[in-house]
Formats: C-alpha cells, sequence, structure tokens
C-alpha cells in the first residue's frame, strides 16, 4: 500500500511540474488516470459505464446543478437531501492524499440528491451531489 501511495505522488509532482493536461497510466491490473482541471474526459470513467451497460451522465442543467469533484479523493462528509443553503456553504468534505478539502456550495438552494456515499472513493469530475436552484 504505501508502494501504491508514493507511486500515486509521484505521478501527481509529474502532472504537477509539466505542461501536461492528463495523464493516464495501464500496468496490468492497474488504471489511473490524472487530469487538470481543463484536461480530458476521464477513459476509465467511461469504459466503467459502457460495461455497465450505462451511458456517461451528462452533468444537471437548468434549475439543478451537479456538485463535481475536482479530484480523485474519497468523501468524507456530505449534507443530507433537504439541506438549504446559501451559495459558498460548505456541502461536502472531501479527502484528498492525507489532506481534507470543503466543497463549497456554487449556488443557493436546496440539496435534491446525493450521488456518493461517505467513503467512497470519487474519481475526477464525478458528481457529489445535486442543488435545485433557490428561486
Amino acid at each position: 500500500m504505501d508502494r501504491a501511495i508514493t507511486d500515486a505522488r509521484a505521478l501527481l509532482d509529474t502532472l504537477v511540474s509539466s505542461d501536461w493536461q492528463e495523464l493516464h497510466v495501464v500496468s496490468g491490473e492497474t488504471e489511473i488516470f490524472i487530469a487538470r482541471a481543463d484536461g480530458g474526459f476521464n477513459p476509465m470513467r467511461a469504459a466503467a459505464n459502457v460495461s455497465d451497460g450505462e451511458l456517461p451522465a451528462a452533468p444537471a442543467t437548468g434549475p439543478e446543478t451537479s456538485v463535481m469533484t475536482q479530484h480523485v479523493a474519497t468523501l468524507v462528509h456530505a449534507l443530507p437531501v433537504g439541506t438549504d443553503l446559501k451559495a459558498g456553504d460548505t456541502v461536502a468534505t472531501i479527502r484528498v492524499l492525507d489532506t481534507e478539502e470543503a466543497i463549497p456550495a456554487p449556488v443557493a438552494g436546496r440539496i435534491t440528491s446525493l450521488s456518493a456515499d461517505v467513503g467512497a472513493l470519487l474519481e475526477y469530475g464525478m458528481p457529489i451531489l445535486s442543488i435545485a436552484q433557490a428561486a
């Protein structure tokens, strides 16, 4: 496990110190995808959805806003469905390597759905929850 963490940190360091937008590594049964915020779509997510017989989900549009993760991380906490909030309120907490990061609400409204369970591994760009915008 320590070796895997060391390798993941080395890959992150490589991406950060380069002008690369994304990094996709496949070795045996291990596959890792890392991307900057403006990097490409995660091919691992597409492959998982297609193998499950589903198409990749599009982000919610209109009166609902999806809150997406900007990192590969673990979900530590998320507010429950039905919680009213203001833009900027913390709606979830994720753990990236050994650091916790608060996820703010991009809009005011009410949480309508949760897309991940506490403890779940989140891929880059995965939805965490949806917010129905306040009128």
